[in-house]
């Protein structure tokens, strides 16, 4: 969470679940590190600490393993006040308060975002141990599964459903072309790569094109850096994090590319997004992302930290784009088919198997 003044705030989607789960049960807590805020935007502005739920927070200051600590000795006390307990995986707090809650046989859950740990034999074991485990991925469900876990696959967590959906797109060669990422500015995510790849472009003018970045994080300073040096100031555009939807939803709309060089993801909901928007997508192919998307079909798959590759395969797309429309309709295929396939939310999904397993 970050604290603004007496404020808290964190994801907008985790924000909407947990206000929807309020409305379900007789009561909510939610128990999370907090952190004074350092950016002026940022992609936690729902604020949570006005609504009907019990707010348990640790300031989490420079001394990192102090906070951990009181973290524990907080988490051992709500595992044994709470009736219910679902914890988001990965996270080493959340594991420690999974193995209390075995000790004091309390049911429990996960939410599986991410795939880190996920095969490791203490993870195993507590997916068998949880009554059910929530996760954003076919992949992760079936995992669990495999290892003996329940499990169950959400629906993506995201404003945009079915009536968003565009159609009828067109895709024609054009003077210019438009790109887009979304997300963290950072490493991991591949911003460098992304960066070092429209250089590639520029320097080769085979193409013209550009680039607008839509988020903030750890290395937007350097990538801002970077792009000044580089005299790449006219290619790529910061936008740093838009939180008004609507001015997003049109920038996917308007993109003629979308594309994700993330080093390692769970799925990321940006792909959802870009093939709502009817919005061709170069991807890496982490995590669970091979998972629903498939190279040639409904995406172009990019090789990871592999700036040269990117550019390679943004320059043969651009070079061929009156012909590339095909991928975009299986793009936009591929996401109606997965939604209708999962209409119930994740807060009465939860709930609903909650009660089927005799919790009141």
């Amino acid at each position: 969470m970050l604290e603004k003044g007496n404020d808290l705030f964190i994801f907008r989607s985790d924000g909407r679940f947990l206000v929807e789960l309020s409305h379900l049960v007789e009561q909510v807590g939610f128990f999370q590190f907090r952190i004074k805020n350092q950016e002026k935007n940022s992609i936690f502005d729902y604020k949570i600490n006005d609504r009907d739920i019990k707010i348990i927070s640790i300031s989490r200051g420079k001394i990192k393993y102090a906070a951990y600590i009181q973290g524990l000795i907080v988490g051992f006390k709500i595992v044994r006040k709470y009736d219910f307990l679902y914890l988001y995986y990965p996270g080493n707090i959340n594991l420690f308060m999974a193995i209390f809650a075995v000790l004091w046989r309390k049911p429990f859950g996960f939410y599986i975002r991410g795939e880190k740990g996920m095969r490791s034999r203490l993870s195993k074991i507590l997916f068998r141990k949880a009554m059910i485990s929530l996760t954003i991925s076919p992949q992760f469900t079936e995992i669990i599964r495999k290892g003996g876990g329940e499990a169950q696959t959400i629906r993506p967590m995201m404003e945009e459903g079915e009536k968003d959906i565009v159609s009828g797109r067109t895709y024609e060669r054009r003077d210019h072309y438009r790109l887009l990422y979304v997300g963290r500015v950072e490493e991991p995510k591949g911003s460098y790569d992304l960066v070092q790849a429209m250089k590639i472009l520029k320097d080769k003018g085979e193409v013209d094109f550009s680039l607008d970045m839509v988020g903030d994080g750890a290395d937007a300073a350097k990538i801002k850096r970077i792009i000044a040096e580089e005299d790449l100031g006219g290619w790529i555009r910061l936008h740093g994090v838009v939180s008004d939807r609507d001015f997003l939803k049109r920038m996917y709309r308007q993109a003629d590319l979308f594309v994700l060089p993330t080093h390692h993801e769970g799925f990321p909901r940006v792909l959802y997004e870009a093939m709502i928007a009817g919005t061709p997508i170069l991807t890496t192919f982490v995590g669970t992302i091979p998972y629903l998307m498939k190279d040639g079909y409904n995406c172009y798959r990019i090789l990871r930290k592999n700036p040269e590759h990117i550019a390679k395969t943004i320059r043969s797309v651009l070079q061929d784009y009156d012909n590339k429309s095909s991928i975009a309709e299986k793009g936009t295929k591929t996401i109606i088919a997965y939604l209708c396939d999962k209409k119930e939310r994740h807060a009465k999904q939860l709930v609903r198997i909650l009660e089927e397993k005799g919790m009141k």
